[in-house]
């Protein structure tokens, strides 16, 4: 069984075979490319380059094709900096937000990813699975109307209504690209996630119900990203968006954990992306041990490591 297959399987909660590995190696990419980041995204084939070559070196199941969190609300008009050869980019200011209609693929940086993104299904597709990644509708709401429209009196559900509109956009063109899933990050809200899509719960379900079932109609699966987010959540979460993953940064796991997850994978048909701490060492492996060691003798079809 190829990379993609196992990958796809993981998502049905189905693989029988290794647990797959997906990581997000962004700027770790531009490091194995030997370019700085942003030059690295302004050219699809120094793109596409510095991702196969670092899927080469490091021998994982799946590519990611970006972990940028600014893309988006840069179509929208807001001012991007970028802090550090290698690190990604940031939102430096919103004060020139035009929350509008907007076409993606008049912003530089939209046709670049796109192409990218093609070349490596072009090239990888066939054996390895090729992820799309987007900020979720409730960060990127968050992200514009905090740091753009606070005193403007702007009309929450528009706002959403606008997100949704240009998350849709994006979301048919990378699944038109054959991707097998499409990551949503909504781990920049951190455990204030919980709370803003509760606070505009059926906008937001729209929004998901629409995203998804499009990316389900090209039988590619959605992922939401989520981070510092109880386990006593996740049934709630999946009744309202249904969503075929969630990858869970931020959070520890112990065993009895990792039990309530494989039950919660089981009864909900969902998988579990488990990502490692990567700042601190001892975390790192003590994290590691735990996680492995559970996989090793439980073998749960639907989890996978980050």
């Amino acid at each position: 069984m190829n990379s993609k297959v196992a990958f796809r399987n993981t998502l049905k909660g189905v693989n029988t075979d290794r647990t797959v590995f997906i990581p997000f190696v962004y700027g770790l990419a531009a490091k194995i490319g030997q370019l700085p980041l942003r030059e690295m995204v302004s050219d699809p084939a120094y793109y596409a380059h510095s991702l196969e070559e670092a899927y080469k070196l490091l021998q994982y199941d799946g590519i990611v094709n970006t972990f940028d969190a600014t893309l988006e609300a840069e179509t929208f008009g807001c001012e991007v900096t970028w802090p550090g050869e290698y690190i990604a980019p940031r939102i430096a200011s919103c004060s020139q937000l035009e929350l509008q209609e907007v076409n993606p693929e008049e912003h530089s940086r939209i046709p670049i990813l796109l192409e990218t993104t093609k070349r490596i299904v072009m090239t990888q597709g066939k054996e390895t699975a090729v992820i799309g990644t987007l900020v979720g509708p409730c960060s990127l709401v968050k992200t514009v109307i905090d740091d753009g429209t606070k005193d403007k009196n702007l009309d929450i559900g528009n706002a959403i209504s606008l997100v949704g509109e240009l998350l849709t956009k994006l979301t048919r063109s990378l699944c038109e690209l054959r991707v097998d899933a499409v990551f949503f990050r909504e781990d920049l809200l951190g455990a204030g996630y919980r709370g803003e899509l509760l606070s505009h719960n059926k906008l937001y379900t729209a929004v998901y119900t629409t995203l998804f079932n499009l990316i389900k109609y090209y039988n590619c699966y959605p992922v939401l990203i989520v981070k510092e987010t109880e386990l006593n959540f996740i049934t709630d979460l999946q009744n309202m968006v249904g969503t075929s993953g969630l990858i869970l940064f931020g959070k520890r796991v112990s065993d009895g954990d990792l039990i309530y997850l494989r039950k919660l994978s089981d009864s909900l048909k969902m998988s579990f992306g488990l990502p490692l701490p990567m700042v601190n060492q001892d975390d790192l492996l003590e994290q590691f041990t735990v996680i492995s060691r559970f996989i090793g003798k439980q073998k749960p079809p639907g989890f996978f490591y980050c």
